[in-house]
């Protein structure tokens, strides 16, 4: 016999660990025992459904329960887990519907959804606010939103009251008022949530609507069960928006397919479910793959919750770089150690001198120029020839070549190449280079890896030699190449399309908008710090058009200190507040864009005696610390709360990186600049301080600055 859970009973879980072991003890005994042995199972006095109980889960916690089906046997539906009075109060006042539109299951209070309509109903109205939902009472009561919210959600003139309305409703509604306020039509949002009007009264049925499975989930085998109350069930694993469900769970995509989104949104998660998808086909290899190592360690850790072991063993998870190595390797032998940045330039510069370039020319062609000439244009060749390097078109570049001057930088090329394998060293990029010709190269056929499927997650880092060599790696046709990117959060990655090495995504791409980690306050800012120059992996203008959050906040915290070590104590002083507030220290975390600033706010977290470590590179870390990290290693991590520290002007934008390269770089400079502070600031779920000295950062959105 199976069982329905609902999200809040699995959240009861992820709160109280120590609940886990009795949560399963309690639902073994209510699926097996008929008399209920031990449970003391309770209707609450004056119910508003008579189907609701109240079950003993310790002699402190009580369940709130429904018996949703007394045919062929008893099923319950677990609704939430809390301290004993407070488990009575809220089975008084808890119903269970299958809304008639769309059958979507719901759990919710009606008289909590009552006294907020009536409280809206005595607010004065705005004057002279538009409503931010166009449309008539019936057309959203048509969609399954319930009729009171309804009547007043239409007089609503700002998206804060709207959610504050419907903040009682089931999460699909609430999502759905949320859809239409920023920009979806009535069609879109019945196509998302369903509406087709076939709606039944067989729990197991409506459980498995679209709308249903973003907060319940129907669990047939004991095995499942113990998984899910044991914590193996992550609520990311578990409940999907139908937006994302419908993405990752498609059967066939006609060629590769291309996912937008903001930070947040979900991307990675849909990743992880189609990269399971995909690896439930017999004898389909699966290659998973993201930029750093440190994002590849997480995905493989996730990806083995979602496949069983000969699934698993169906799916390779790598860093891109990892993959190129590992192509090398398979063919050349082991290659070299990369050169250091450092080490790079020096070779750089003295290959200009050793290919005779003429000094007016050599003057324009500084390491960071030629580093992202190489990255740019000659890992993008088709292939890896002057020939090609002559007729090769540079857009964006900034500098203009012509043929003599491209030659010359050929020649410069050949000597770096030379003078790095006379080494025995290597470069990342010429290790791409290395690799997309071989892939390509029928010779090596059998010396590499194939996959039926690719999927990549953080796409907007990747340089075009990576996406050679993963074009490659996987026959074109149906479910070849799954892409998730976000233009905003390019902080390694050149500006690059897609089409140019044979991924054409244009007419097969989605673009999720609704973040599930921050809040509508941290939002608006992280979104104030990007501008509109960053663009897609099609070539086009990013857009933020319709992303939003559907929970709300504290507002960011901007504070300016007169000193480093002023600053250093601010931060220790908040940081001390929020774990005497309760909130775990490994849900902490200070970012910042240098090292040096790093050191200095660990070191003051130690003389105010709390418990600080870095970010590990390729782990989570310890319990109990506080988390200090760079901006980039933030790349895809989450926390409670964060400060994002230094941010003051000649660091973010820091001034060096600016060095020696040509004007016309700049911009793109500048959007990784930005994009480095937007994923800073979108790493907080709840509260976000901002931090720095002197004059603040000019990313930061007008009006916070001084």
């Amino acid at each position: 016999m199976g069982v329905i859970i609902s999200r809040e009973f699995h959240r009861s879980l992820d709160v109280d660990g120590s609940l886990k072991a009795k949560a399963w003890d309690f639902v073994t005994k209510l699926t097996k025992d008929a008399d209920l042995t031990g449970l003391d199972l309770k209707i609450p006095k004056g119910p508003a459904d008579r189907r609701v109980r109240t079950a003993r889960v310790d002699l402190n916690h009580r369940a709130v329960i429904f018996a949703v089906s007394d045919d062929p046997e008893p099923m319950w539906l677990l609704a939430a887990i809390h301290p004993h009075d407070q488990a009575y109060l809220e089975a008084e006042t808890l119903v269970l519907e299958v809304n008639p539109v769309n059958g979507a299951m719901e759990v919710y209070t009606p008289s909590s959804v009552t006294e907020m309509v009536i409280d809206f109903r005595h607010r004065p109205a705005k004057a002279d606010a538009p409503q931010i939902l166009p449309f008539a009472v019936d057309e959203l009561t048509d969609l399954g939103i319930e009729a009171q919210v309804a009547g007043e959600a239409v007089r609503v003139t700002d998206e804060d009251s709207l959610l504050e309305l419907a903040g009682g409703l089931p999460d699909w509604q609430q999502k759905a008022l949320l859809d239409l306020a920023t920009g979806s039509s009535l069609d879109d949002v019945r196509a998302t949530y369903g509406g087709d009007g076939a709606a039944g009264d067989d729990p197991v049925d409506a459980v498995k609507r679209p709308a249903s499975r973003m907060q319940f989930v129907y669990l047939e085998t004991d095995d499942e069960l113990r998984r899910m109350l044991e914590g193996d069930f992550a609520a990311w694993r578990t409940y999907l928006h139908p937006t994302q469900r419908d993405i990752a769970y498609r059967t066939t995509y006609n060629g590769p397919f291309r996912l937008a989104g903001g930070a947040g949104t979900g991307k990675t998660v849909v990743a992880l479910h189609r990269a399971a998808h995909l690896a439930r086909t017999p004898g389909a290899e699966v290659l998973l793959c993201t930029f750093t190592r440190n994002l590849a360690a997480s995905l493989q850790t996730d990806i083995r919750s979602l496949v069983t072991a000969d699934e698993a063993a169906r799916v390779t998870v790598n860093g891109i770089d990892q993959v190129v190595r590992r192509i090398v390797g398979s063919v050349d032998g082991q290659p070299g150690q990369p050169l250091g940045g450092r080490e790079r330039d020096a070779v750089w510069e003295e290959s200009v001198h050793a290919a005779g370039v003429p000094s007016d020319l050599a003057a324009q062609l500084t390491p960071s120029f030629l580093t992202h000439e190489y990255r740019s244009v000659v890992m993008a060749l088709p292939s890896h020839t002057r020939d090609a390097y002559l007729k090769a078109k540079r857009v964006g570049r900034g500098v203009r070549l012509n043929r003599v001057q491209r030659a010359a930088v050929w020649r410069v090329v050949e000597a770096f190449e030379s003078s790095v394998v006379a080494m025995g060293r290597t470069t990342y990029d010429m290790l791409s280079c290395r690799a997309a010709r071989i892939v390509h190269d029928p010779a090596h056929a059998a010396a590499i890896p194939r996959y039926a499927h690719v999927v990549v997650d953080e796409g907007q880092d990747l340089h075009a030699g990576h996406w050679r060599v993963l074009r490659g790696l996987v026959e074109r046709g149906p479910n070849d190449l799954f892409i998730c990117e976000d233009g905003h959060q390019r902080i390694y990655g050149e500006r690059i399309v897609l089409g140019h090495f044979g991924i054409e995504t244009r007419g097969r791409s989605r673009r999720l908008t609704l973040n599930y980690r921050t809040t509508r306050q941290n939002l608006t800012l992280a979104m104030g710090v990007i501008d509109d120059e960053a663009v897609d992996l099609d070539g086009d203008a990013e857009t933020v058009a319709g992303y939003r959050s559907a929970f709300g906040g504290p507002v960011p915290v901007l504070r300016a200190f007169s000193s480093t070590a002023e600053e250093c104590n601010g931060i220790a002083e908040t940081v001390r507040g929020w774990l005497a507030a309760g909130d775990p220290a490994e849900s902490v975390a200070i970012l910042a864009r240098r090292s040096h600033e790093l050191e200095q706010v660990k070191e003051a977290l130690r003389e105010a005696g709390v418990p600080v470590e870095f970010l590990p590179k390729e782990s989570p870390g310890n319990d109990g610390v506080v988390k200090v990290a760079s901006m980039h290693r933030a790349k895809g991590t989450e926390f409670r709360n964060v400060v994002v520290a230094a941010v003051h002007d000649g660091v973010i934008r820091l001034d060096y990186v600016f060095a020696d390269r040509p004007e016309s770089e700049h911009p793109a400079i500048r959007a990784r600049e930005r994009s480095l502070l937007y994923v800073a600031c979108s790493r907080a779920r709840n509260q976000l301080v901002i931090t720095w000295t002197g004059t603040a950062s000019p990313f930061l959105p007008a009006g916070v600055s001084g």
